[in-house]
């Protein structure tokens, strides 16, 4: 295992690594492993497959938070046209020169809430993968994050919501309950990737009669 990159700023700390006899790649920020490709920039962690899956047939999908953008490649390799929005706009350099970013991926540098919040754009489908080191910002999982999701989504539009931890954490529960409380049809779904687990929070948005009614 080789060093390509190391960067420290404030309390973030990003290095990225390489398997010299593989050559896959990993992107960590302090003691998390955000992101893990093949030589080829194929997805090798279980939870972003994961999200790919809930994913698949979204022809337009907003990703909040990128890392090594993983997620990003995936989704546009397999044909959907993808926003990226991160708070740390040298991740997108990370992206492309290490992770095999494609091109078309339109990145936008931008705090994650604060764009949810004043996008005039739908979409019909949302991936969130936002974190401060391990856990998801306390701000991303109160107040008008539910509504701000309802207005950003198209009327039966998809979220999907990682989570970094198990079904019965207090932040899955508590993301289920925010979508809920909107009216989202929501769930929470378990995936492991050998001895650690996270948590997919599913959800569906009302339809534009449910939400007329409500």
């Amino acid at each position: 295992m080789r060093m390509l990159f190391e960067h420290h700023e404030g309390g973030r700390s990003v290095r990225v690594y390489e398997d010299c006899a593989a050559g896959s790649r990993l992107y960590i920020d302090g003691r998390a492993l955000y992101t893990h490709v093949d030589a080829m920039g194929d997805n090798l962690l279980r939870y972003i497959e994961a999200m790919a899956r809930q994913l698949h047939g979204a022809s337009d999908v907003l990703l909040l938070g990128t890392a090594g953008g993983a997620l990003a490649t995936c989704l546009s390799r397999r044909g959907a046209k993808v926003t990226a929005v991160d708070n740390w706009p040298m991740a997108f350099e990370i992206a492309r020169r290490w992770f095999h970013l494609p091109s078309d991926v339109d990145c936008v540098h931008a705090e994650a809430l604060a764009f949810l919040r004043a996008t005039p754009r739908r979409w019909p489908a949302i991936a969130i993968d936002v974190f401060k080191g391990e856990r998801i910002p306390k701000a991303f999982i109160v107040g008008d994050v539910g509504a701000a999701l309802t207005r950003a989504v198209d009327p039966g539009g998809l979220v999907v919501w990682n989570v970094a931890d198990s079904p019965n954490s207090h932040a899955a529960r508590q993301i289920e309950t925010l979508l809920q409380v909107e009216g989202w049809a929501a769930s929470r779904i378990a995936v492991m990737d050998a001895d650690v687990g996270n948590t997919l929070v599913i959800g569906r948005a009302p339809m534009l009669d449910e939400r007329q009614a409500a």
